[in-house]
C-alpha cells in the first residue's frame, strides 16, 4: 500500500466521489485523502456533472443507484462529454446482468459494496493508469488517422491540379484567407477542419467537367456554361463518398458560388440560407482573385479589392463577413498576400466569375 500512497501524493491525483449518503461520502474521502488523494465530492449526478465542468478531475467514483441522475447515466454523460475521465461505479449488487450494464453504460470499471478500504486505491491506480494508456492510444490513432486525412486531401488537390495547372497555388492561399476571416468571425474551432478541408477541395468537382469546357479558350456558350456550373455538385457528391469530408461537402464545396443577394448557384441561396463556411470563403476566394495576375490584366492593389469587396457586400457577400475582413489592419492583410504569393508555383486560376472588368458588379459575373 505504500507504493500506492507515494503514487498519489507524487502525482496528487484527484477523485471526484458522488454518492447521494453523505455518510458514505465522507468515509470515502476520509479513506483517500488518507492514500494521498485530492478529494472532490458531489451529493448527485447532476452536482457531478457540475463539478466535472469547473474541475481538473482525474476519476469519478460513483454509486449506481442514485435519484435522478444514476450511476449508468452519469457514466454516459462522463463518456460523451469527458472521454478522458474514468468513471468506476460502486454497487451492492454484484449479479453479472447488473455488472454488464455497468460496463456498457461507459463505466471503466465497477466495485462492489461492502468494499474494503484498502481496494479503493487499487482499483482508482489501476483504473487511471490503463485510461491514460488508452487515451494514449486513442491519440496515436487519431494522429495516424489524421495523416491519412491528409494524403487524401493531397492525393485530391494533386489530381485537380494536374488536371488544371493553373490553379496551384490557388487553393493554399484561399484556404489560408478563408482560416484567418473564420477566426476573426469567431467561427468555433471544433468547425475549423471541415471549414478548412472544404475551401481545399472546393475546386474538386472540376475534375468531372469535360475538358472542352474547363479548358476552352472562348467564352462559354449557354449550354457549356450550365455543365459548368454543375461542378459543386459534382464536388459534393465526390466529397459525400468520404465520411471525414461529409461536412466539408455541405459547409463549402457545394455552396462555394452562392452568393448572399441569391443570385449564385446551383441553389440559388440567399442570405443565412448559405452554410457561414461558404460564405466566408466566397470573400476569401474573390480576394486571391482580384489580387492576383490575370492574363487579361494585373493584379489589383490591397486598396482596389478592399473597396470592390466593400461595394458588393449585402449583394454578392455576407455584409458581416466583409466587416470582419475589413477588421484585419491592412498591413497584416498585405504580409499575407505577399507571403503566399511568393511561395506559389504559378498565379491564381482565371476563375469563371472574375472574367469581367473590375468595375463591373462582381454578382453580375457569375
Amino acid at each position: 500500500m505504500g507504493s500506492l500512497m507515494k503514487t498519489a501524493i507524487a502525482t496528487q491525483s484527484r477523485v471526484l466521489v458522488v454518492d447521494d449518503e453523505p455518510l458514505v461520502v465522507e468515509a470515502i474521502e476520509r479513506t483517500l485523502r488518507s492514500y494521498g488523494y485530492a478529494v472532490s465530492t458531489a451529493y448527485s449526478g447532476q452536482e457531478a456533472l457540475q463539478v466535472l465542468a469547473q474541475q481538473r478531475v482525474d476519476l469519478c467514483l460513483s454509486d449506481l443507484h442514485m435519484p435522478g441522475i444514476g450511476g449508468k447515466m452519469l457514466a454516459r454523460q462522463v463518456r460523451q462529454q469527458y472521454p478522458e475521465i474514468p468513471i468506476v461505479i460502486m454497487t451492492g449488487d454484484d449479479s453479472v446482468e447488473v455488472l454488464r450494464e455497468v460496463l456498457d453504460s461507459g463505466a471503466s470499471d465497477f466495485i462492489t459494496k461492502p468494499w474494503r478500504a484498502h481496494e479503493l486505491p487499487i482499483v482508482i491506480e489501476r483504473n487511471i493508469r490503463r485510461h491514460s494508456i488508452w487515451m494514449e492510444e486513442q491519440k496515436l490513432y487519431l494522429r495516424k488517422l489524421n495523416e491519412a486525412y491528409s494524403d487524401m486531401l493531397e492525393a485530391l488537390l494533386s489530381a485537380l491540379e494536374t488536371r488544371e495547372r493553373e490553379i496551384e497555388g490557388h487553393c493554399e492561399r484561399v484556404t489560408t484567407y478563408t482560416m484567418i476571416l473564420a477566426e476573426a468571425m469567431g467561427v468555433p474551432h471544433q468547425q475549423h477542419p471541415n471549414i478548412e478541408r472544404g475551401a481545399l477541395l472546393h475546386d474538386v468537382g472540376k475534375i468531372g467537367i469535360p475538358d472542352r469546357i474547363l479548358f476552352k479558350k472562348g467564352p462559354l456558350n449557354a449550354a457549356e456554361w450550365e455543365i459548368m456550373r454543375q461542378h459543386p455538385v459534382i464536388g459534393y457528391r465526390m466529397c459525400m463518398k468520404v465520411r471525414s469530408l461529409q461536412d466539408a461537402a455541405r459547409e463549402v464545396v457545394l455552396c462555394h458560388h452562392e452568393q448572399w443577394d441569391g443570385n449564385g448557384y446551383p441553389q440559388g441561396l440567399r442570405g443565412e440560407e448559405i452554410p457561414l463556411g461558404a460564405r466566408i470563403f466566397a470573400v476569401a476566394d474573390a480576394l486571391d482573385a482580384m489580387t492576383s495576375d490575370r492574363p487579361y490584366r494585373k493584379a489589383l492593389s490591397l486598396e482596389e479589392a478592399s473597396a470592390e469587396l466593400e461595394r458588393c457586400a449585402g449583394t454578392q457577400f455576407d455584409p458581416q463577413v466583409v466587416k470582419a475582413f475589413l477588421s484585419i489592419p491592412a498591413g497584416v492583410w498585405e504580409m499575407v498576400i505577399q507571403n503566399l504569393q511568393a511561395t506559389s508555383r504559378t498565379s491564381a486560376p482565371d476563375d469563371d466569375i472574375f472574367s469581367l472588368p473590375a468595375q463591373e458588379p462582381l454578382r453580375k459575373a457569375a
